[in-house]
């Protein structure tokens, strides 16, 4: 399919709403009340500015690279899909593209199983929830 027309066809409301969904989801998954604790100990950092730099260009950042995944997300998708495709196809895309390709590189940087389950585990529920999101809307 033409480019132009895959964009065209996007819902950029929903683009939008999935990209809030990344924050609200990260800041819970990453929180004491589910893998905080182990994300912290098995990646050996504790978030603040001195070790990762301004919030502001940090989060900028991660918000734009989340909303081009969500752009490729819902092109992959298609306009004329349903919640349940959606959901699917995120599911896939998490699972079989990006979990595998951040359990290459923890392989060779030595990062633990544990710490592997809890990176590839969000972007299993994000992109699934975004994937359920644009599937629908």
């Amino acid at each position: 399919m033409h480019i132009i027309k895959l964009l065209s066809e996007i819902n950029w409301l929903a683009i939008v709403a999935t990209t809030v969904l990344s924050f609200a989801l990260g800041a819970l998954w990453h929180s004491k009340l589910l893998f905080g604790n182990a994300w912290a100990k098995d990646s050996n950092t504790i978030y603040n500015s001195e070790n990762h730099g301004n919030p502001l260009i940090v989060f900028g950042l991660s918000a734009v690279l989340h909303i081009i995944v969500l752009i490729g997300l819902a092109m992959f998708i298609g306009a004329d899909s349903s919640a349940m495709k959606g959901l699917l196809k995120g599911f896939f895309v998490s699972t079989f593209w990006i979990s595998t390709s951040i359990g290459v590189t923890y392989i060779f940087v030595g990062r633990s199983f544990r710490l592997f389950l809890i990176d590839a585990g969000f972007y299993i529920v994000f992109l699934s929830l975004s994937g359920l999101i644009l599937g629908a809307w």
